[in-house]
């Protein structure tokens, strides 16, 4: 509780209704990375409708699945990728949102009720361990959930098992498809314990939302790290561009920097831009109002904010810069390594764009040149 008996939630919003929130043009901290957009991007949102109706009925979540123009996201987080994988990255954006949402926003079924919430986790973490081929024994066959949410996982699981299963997506060839199922198996189990971090994260951000105390700021970024599902979509890197790397690559200790950073970068940025819809939507649990809570500046919040990320660049590229040179006599990797490495860059850069146009937000702006001013209410 706060000071005279008022929920701290409650004290909070009231000191930050009213304010100026201003947001210097976050495009300058990583002018020298690459922006693009798929140039596929009105054939990928065509498949969208179908996505949305096929995941749930409520008009009210379809009309926010709507909002988040999970085709746009696909185009500029993976602006390089095909038609075919564009959509199925479309899907993974629908279905980690939507997710996230049934547990976790106002029109959640779930997000008042925490044991039927763990309830979903469960059988979530259960259902996308056997999509990706993961069940112990012989399981083959199993009645999908009655949740449409949840099986609507069948679509990811399906294309990450044939592009890291039957060998056919990376390499053409039949006769390899007994060695990379062995191969692969690394990669899919990696896959699983992203997303198993998701969830759990999830677990810890709805109970910490659902008691009276807000968490403090180191507590807030360790969860933040798994509820942004950022290492989920940095996964995705490699089935976006065909760049398959060996999971001895994908664990180097300066590729772990590089998601980080990628992850650090994603979830600062639109927790900035997210600030207004989130005041408006009574929530205080984000890095700026945390920071604002302590600091008591909202400018000064906001600054500390874009210097994390000014960070989060600088070191990024300091580690990309160490694993290239570190595998640089290997031509048969090197290639496939700078790509996905860009590919990080790529997300970073595509997650502004994105956010700056998309409904969620509340934002839609096509530019933050100048910086972007908003009245919290």
């Amino acid at each position: 509780m706060a000071l005279h008996g008022k929920p701290i939630r409650q004290e909070l919003l009231e000191q930050l209704r009213g304010q100026e929130l201003r947001i210097p043009d976050l495009r300058l901290m990583f002018k020298h990375w690459p922006m693009d957009i798929n140039s596929q991007l009105k054939s990928i949102r065509a498949s969208v409708p179908n996505r949305i109706s096929s995941l749930t009925e409520s008009a009210q979540k379809q009309k926010l699945l709507t909002k988040i123009d999970s085709g746009l996201f696909s185009s500029t987080w993976w602006p390089g990728a095909t038609l075919a994988d564009g959509d199925i990255l479309s899907c993974l954006a629908l279905w980690l949102f939507i997710w996230d949402d049934e547990v976790d926003a106002e029109v959640g079924d779930l997000a008042s009720d925490f044991q039927a919430a763990q309830t979903f986790r469960k059988e979530t973490i259960e259902y996308v361990r056997h999509c990706l081929g993961l069940d112990e024994g012989d399981c083959v066959t199993r009645e999908p959930p009655e949740s449409r949410i949840i099986a609507f996982f069948k679509v990811i699981g399906d294309a990450s098992c044939q592009a890291y299963g039957l060998g056919m997506y990376f390499t053409g060839h039949y006769d390899l498809i007994h060695d990379s199922n062995k191969r692969y198996l690394e990669h899919r189990e990696l896959l699983f314990r992203e997303l198993e971090f998701f969830m759990k994260t999830s677990k810890v951000e709805q109970k910490r939302r659902l008691s009276p105390d807000l968490p403090s700021l180191e507590e807030y970024v360790e969860t933040r790290m798994g509820t942004s599902a950022v290492n989920v979509t940095s996964f995705f890197n490699e089935y976006a561009y065909r760049v398959p790397l060996p999971i001895k690559m994908l664990a180097d200790p300066y590729m772990k920097v590089i998601w980080d950073k990628t992850n650090i970068i994603i979830w600062a940025t639109n927790d900035l831009l997210s600030l207004k819809k989130e005041v408006g939507q009574q929530t205080v649990d984000s890095i700026v109002p945390l920071l604002f809570r302590q600091f008591g500046s909202l400018d000064l919040a906001v600054s500390m904010v874009v210097e994390t990320i000014e960070k989060a660049v600088e070191d990024f590229d300091y580690a990309a810069y160490i694993l290239t040179e570190r595998y640089s006599g290997d031509e048969s990797l090197i290639g496939n390594l700078k790509t996905y490495i860009n590919a990080c860059r790529l997300n970073c850069t595509g997650n502004l764009n994105w956010s700056l146009q998309t409904g969620r937000y509340g934002v839609s702006k096509h530019t933050i040149a100048g910086g972007v001013m908003m009245r919290l209410e």
